[in-house]
């Protein structure tokens, strides 16, 4: 996986893990390869899910051919507490500060044991729509280190319907409506 042109994803669901590898062609992304494992027991169980998680893993990543390389992950939605909130109008720095306080009025764990972050998602009539996400930092690093210990590299980490926002942003950028 050395072409830099190559992007690996995976996708942590909570019965069956994905794996894509996608090419940049001009402004588009295009699917190369995909390949899935589904996972048995219970998804709540973590006893069971981290063992399970590290083969799935590595089943993937041979499927793949993803030896040491570099991947964005997503993981499921039922793992991370989400949250819209509209903001009023503000602009720059003030963002930062406003979305900060809102995680902190908003998220249900103490903001020091979560990983967090946001997303812009609509501006609408001045308002500013945002949608933060959060997850227990000690999940995210037990996750993170079933990657590594396939001597995958993380690039960047979402939430799977965000990741499919994202993707969908992606391809077509001039999409302004709803879709």
């Amino acid at each position: 996986m050395a072409d830099n042109k190559q992007i690996a994803v995976l996708n942590l669901g909570s019965q069956r893990l994905g794996g894509a590898i996608f090419r940049r062609a001009g402004g588009n992304l295009v699917l190369q390869k995909y390949e899935f494992v589904e996972l048995t027991g219970d998804p709540t169980v973590d006893v069971s899910r981290l063992p399970q998680l590290k083969v799935a893993i590595e089943e993937l990543a041979e499927k793949l051919n993803l030896a040491k390389g570099a991947v964005w992950y997503a993981v499921a939605g039922h793992t991370v507490f989400t949250r819209f909130v509209k903001l009023p109008p503000v602009q720059g720095d003030k963002m930062e500060q406003i979305v900060e306080f809102e995680a902190r009025q908003n998220v249900p764990f103490p903001i020091d044991e979560v990983t967090w972050d946001y997303e812009v998602v609509g501006d609408n009539l001045g308002e500013t729509e945002v949608v933060l996400v959060a997850m227990k930092g000690d999940s995210l690093n037990e996750i993170n280190e079933q990657i590594e210990a396939n001597k995958l590299k993380t690039s960047g980490v979402d939430l799977a319907p965000i990741a499919l926002f994202n993707a969908f942003k992606y391809s077509y950028p001039d999409v302004t409506e709803s879709v």
